[in-house]
């Protein structure tokens, strides 16, 4: 209990020269009473209220004006002018002769990929020396053929010839065409042929010219002239006189009765009859089996034509 009075008296000791000593004190000593600062509040303006602004939506975007497309023009064409029409050829004279055309041996020969079995053998040269295997069975023997040497050209396979030492032989090899003077022989023998078919028309022609007027002062007879239109009579060994009577006056000149094969039966026809002989010709390429056939009319034989392109046969 004396502890706590003392201490009581101490504070209040110490409270009292802190009010009265220490300002003298302080003021002697040039010391500032401690004053606690004060606090200032800061005032702050009240901030100025921004005006509403109203954002009017966007108006939509006008739609762009669509503009016709323009017109697509098509483009002028080239006009190429038309080549000039040929000259047609003047028309020949009545009873005039008209050589035959014929086609290049090239079409002839397909271009020579088919070249006809009867142009073969044929003797060709070589054109370098070659080294041939040749064949004959189940053997093989090679043989030297010098550039300028003769061989047989006896037959074709695709773009090479078959060749054989002789056109007896049974010995067989190959050869390309480029080797050979084959296309030059035979393009050779086709321009020896195409005069000497127009030559053989040109007879012909000139011969039926003569028979008509020979048969204009003839007096008719069973082979030139007949009131009816009865078949065609036919002989035991199948011949028929009126068609043979026909070749031997000349009518025909291509067509030999000793050359044919086959005579067929007579067909009506919208009233003119028909005979189709088959017949053997001679041709650039050798001996051809050909068709033509007779048309017959009152006992006459008007023309023959072959059966295939209807050509008049020569």
């Amino acid at each position: 209990m004396k502890g706590i009075l003392v201490l009581i008296l101490a504070a209040a000791v110490g409270y009292v020269a802190y009010q009265h000593v220490y300002p003298i004190i302080a003021e002697a000593m040039k010391f500032e009473k401690h004053q606690p600062q004060k606090q200032e509040v800061a005032v702050v303006a009240p901030k100025p209220e921004k005006p509403e602004i109203k954002v009017e939506p966007p108006k939509p975007a006008p739609e762009p004006e669509m503009k016709p497309e323009p017109e697509m023009k098509p483009e002028p064409k080239m006009v190429i002018p038309e080549p000039p029409p040929m000259p047609e050829p003047p028309k020949p004279k009545e009873g005039e002769f008209v050589p035959p055309t014929f086609d290049p041996i090239e079409v002839a020969t397909q271009n020579w990929s088919v070249i006809p079995a009867s142009a073969f053998p044929r003797q060709v040269k070589m054109k370098r020396d070659l080294n041939l295997q040749m064949k004959i069975g189940a053997s093989t023997a090679s043989t030297q053929v010098k550039a300028g040497g003769s061989i047989y050209a006896v037959g074709q396979e695709g773009s090479q010839l078959i060749v054989s030492p002789t056109d007896k032989s049974p010995m067989r090899g190959k050869v390309a065409f480029e080797d050979t003077d084959l296309k030059e022989v035979l393009t050779d023998v086709y321009e020896r042929w195409k005069v000497a078919r127009t030559e053989t028309l040109r007879r012909a022609h000139e011969f039926k010219l003569a028979a008509a007027e020979r048969a204009k002062n003839a007096p008719a007879t069973a082979t030139t002239a007949s009131a009816s239109n009865d078949k065609p009579a036919r002989d035991a060994d199948g011949t028929y006189p009126l068609l043979i009577a026909s070749m031997k006056s000349g009518q025909v000149t291509e067509i030999k009765p000793e050359s044919i094969k086959e005579w067929g039966e007579p067909q009506m026809t919208d009233g003119v009859w028909t005979v189709i002989v088959k017949y053997e010709t001679q041709t650039m390429f050798g001996k051809f089996d050909t068709e033509a056939q007779a048309s017959i009319k009152n006992g006459k034989v008007e023309k023959w034509i072959y059966t295939g392109s209807g050509e008049v046969v020569p």
